[in-house]
């Protein structure tokens, strides 16, 4: 029996897209296996108790209120990881979109499947996923509110994508799938309180946010979030 290759990828977003800021930001964390995924969380879960020490009691460590010198710590051990990031420039998108909750729901779920095909894509080049063969995706999700556009939803748009590819009628084209063997999809929305994965994807959502706000008018992003960011996509 062949055994089946695990994908987990863990996201979590800063910033929101609205008029009143500039970019929306998605940060992720990805794991090659059960194993290396509940190693992580043992020495993060460590690293997090040592940090909370400094902290109110019961305080969730966040992007929002940790302290610079236990985020540096943090990073250097999230380096260690394989990082990915999907960056919106919030002034490119279309009016109506921001201004409709639906609209804007479809976009954010567009947004995230065209991250995590172009990951998976690049996972498959890299020689880190066989396409020919089973492969499990986990994904793990911050509470969001990603809205279905009646046709589709997050696992739906993604199987279609990833597994069966994707036929236009109108316009007379199809986009092949670029996985060729089973496939099993999973989503699922955790409290970051209780997620140690998702905790980290939250630092890491923030820092890409950081990094790009400082960088966005001299188009100097790709090379400074290239030192802790193995794919980042920006959009639209």
């Amino acid at each position: 029996m062949i055994n089946m290759q695990e994908i987990y990828i863990n996201l979590d977003d800063s910033g929101k897209l609205s008029t009143k800021e500039r970019l929306s930001v998605y940060g992720g964390i990805i794991f090659f296996s059960k194993h290396e995924k509940d190693k992580f969380i043992t020495q993060y879960r460590s690293i997090i108790k040592s940090i909370k020490e400094k902290y109110e009691e019961n305080t969730e460590i966040k992007n929002i209120n940790i302290k610079p010198q236990d985020k540096r710590r943090i990073m250097n051990y999230l380096k260690k990881y394989y990082v990915v990031g999907l960056v919106i420039n919030n002034s490119k998108v279309y009016k109506h979109i921001i201004k409709s909750k639906a609209a804007k729901g479809r976009f954010l779920d567009y947004s995230i499947r065209r991250m995590v095909k172009e990951v998976i894509n690049k996972l498959i080049k890299e020689s880190k996923i066989n396409p020919f063969k089973p492969v499990k995706i986990v994904i793990n999700i911050d509470n969001q509110t990603t809205k279905s556009n009646g046709y589709y939803n997050l696992k739906d748009g993604l199987l279609e994508e990833l597994k069966y590819g994707i036929s236009s009628f109108n316009y007379g084209v199809h986009i092949n799938p670029i996985i060729f063997s089973e496939l099993k999809l999973d989503i699922k929305y955790q409290d970051s309180r209780t997620s140690f994965s998702i905790q980290a994807a939250d630092l890491l959502a923030g820092t890409i946010r950081k990094i790009s706000l400082q960088t966005i008018d001299n188009q100097n992003s790709s090379s400074k979030l290239s030192h802790f960011v193995n794919y980042n996509l920006f959009l639209p």
